[in-house]
């Protein structure tokens, strides 16, 4: 079991049912890309603790915070924010299950993280865990103050011997600039043991593909998990390449939550010392099994059989 401190934001999810006429239906959930690899981490046997900050005393923080007790995952590190709501966002799906969010976030109490929660706290639960994971998303949202005191938080517990994780998860629309978006990364890729991209990430960015930003940054020291558009996956170390094929394609109704969901199996998995194909192909398993089911959290009954072993 591996101790893992996950940051970022936490939404109302509105995800679209079955309806009957012109007007669909939307379903109420929570979700969020971190919180997503969050509660999937949770589920694999991990000990999670979620830093983020909601709101306090309306019934859809209150929901989260339920949400995060029933899925085991420790809520010591949230931060609640009074007259403020969490995020909200919608999902629209196409024939093929491809998904288009639309956000209402501009006064989400998460853009407020590090003005309401002290940064000796998140110090002391990162030095005490074994990998501490976040986002581009998370790095956008925690505004110009948060990513300053953040970087210097993962640049302390680095050297500590703390495992950094990041997914780079682009979304142009949460930045001023891709220049801006590309500042802030770079700031915290030093401190990283791990790096999740995609060459979506990486082309509009840097100019490059995956496979190249992930050949330099392996140089370094770092293992870097580069996704191409067909699913395979390379992942470079500085001991060398590893090469796995695209997975047997499945019919998928909702892709939200694939890649958070593959990100939590295979980190879980490399924490827990299986071999980098291993990992791979259980990030495979679980990502297959999300995409099948609406919305970013699935049914427990519906996890792979080997996640509870």
């Amino acid at each position: 079991m591996a101790r893992i401190t996950v940051l970022g934001e936490c939404m109302v999810e509105l995800s679209p049912e079955t309806a009957d006429g012109a007007a669909p239906l939307y379903r109420m959930g929570f979700a969020g890309d971190t919180f997503n690899t969050a509660i999937y981490m949770a589920r694999l046997g991990d000990e999670v603790a979620y830093c983020t900050a909601l709101g306090q005393g309306d019934p859809f923080s209150e929901g989260v915070l339920a949400t995060m007790r029933r899925e085991t995952i420790d809520t010591r590190l949230v931060r609640q924010v009074e007259n403020r709501l969490p995020g909200l966002y919608a999902i629209v799906l196409d024939d093929q299950g491809e998904r288009k969010f639309h956000y209402w976030r501009e006064r989400a109490p998460i853009r407020d993280l590090f003005s309401a929660h002290t940064a000796d706290q998140l110090i002391e639960a990162a030095k005490a865990s074994d990998l501490v994971y976040l986002s581009g998303v998370t790095l956008a949202v925690i505004g110009d103050i948060g990513r300053a005191r953040l970087k210097d938080i993962l640049t302390y517990v680095h050297s500590h011997g703390v495992a950094v994780a990041l997914d780079f998860n682009y979304r142009p629309a949460l930045w001023p600039s891709a220049e801006a978006a590309r500042a802030a990364l770079d700031g915290v890729v030093p401190a990283c043991r791990y790096i999740s991209l995609s060459s979506e990430d990486s082309r509009p960015l840097y100019g490059r593909e995956a496979e190249e930003l992930a050949a330099d940054w392996a140089t370094a020291g770092v293992e870097v998990v580069a996704r191409d558009e067909s699913h395979a996956v390379n992942v470079h170390r500085p001991e060398g390449q590893t090469t796995t094929p695209a997975p047997q394609r499945v019919q998928a109704i909702d892709t939200t939550g694939a890649g958070d969901s593959f990100n939590a199996a295979y980190l879980s998995s490399r924490l827990a010392g299986l071999s980098i194909a291993d990992s791979v192909q259980r990030g495979h398993a679980l990502a297959a099994t999300v995409v099948r089911c609406k919305g970013a959290i699935v049914p427990e009954h519906s996890m792979p059989v080997w996640s509870r072993e």
